[in-house]
């Protein structure tokens, strides 16, 4: 019978003695952090000095802008000063004028037997409205001044740093290229 205890005790020291070891472990992780906290604690660098950097004077506002498109160019022209760009708050607002151009869906063109053309623009409630070259949309007195298979592109009057107004090229996408 005493081979068959054996390896029940063998292992049963091997278990003691590797719970020891964990033990050790266990408290040099302790030491070594209560020296730690002991130490004085260390200073902190001072944040670096912020340098100036000098304005950014654009230079080639008069030119014609690379993110606009053909059709765009002619419509915006030079940029405006800010004293030349305002809204019209005697304008009467249309209907699509109280939604941001980010609710808005593009859903299609439409074309009338007279030629005209028309997009078809979906509302945040599912309903659909046409619009036409003319009309207006979005909360920054959006003109549109172009309607394409795949887009509208519109002017918006945006207010600017300077405590006036700019005009901005706008579009609005179909979902469905």
């Amino acid at each position: 019978m005493s081979t068959q205890r054996l390896p029940i005790l063998l292992a049963l020291g091997v278990a003691v003695l590797s719970m020891t070891g964990c033990s050790d472990r266990i408290g040099m992780a302790e030491q070594a952090m209560t020296d730690i906290r002991k130490q004085p604690a260390q200073p902190i660098d001072p944040p670096p000095k912020a340098e100036l950097v000098e304005d950014f004077v654009y230079s080639a506002s008069a030119q014609r802008s690379p993110f606009l498109p053909p059709s765009l160019v002619n419509v915006q022209g030079p940029t405006t000063s800010i004293d030349g760009v305002r809204p019209d708050i005697n304008r009467i607002k249309e209907p699509l004028e109280q939604y941001e151009l980010s609710q808005l869906v593009f859903r299609g063109v439409v074309i009338s037997p007279e030629g005209q053309r028309y997009a078809l623009i979906q509302r945040p409630d599912g309903s659909v409205a046409s619009v036409k070259v003319g009309d207006y949309l979005g909360i920054n007195d959006g003109r549109i001044v172009e309607i394409t298979p795949t887009q509208i592109n519109l002017i918006e009057i945006v207010p600017d740093s300077r405590a006036g107004f700019v005009e901005k090229p706008q579009s609005l996408v179909s979902p469905i290229s």
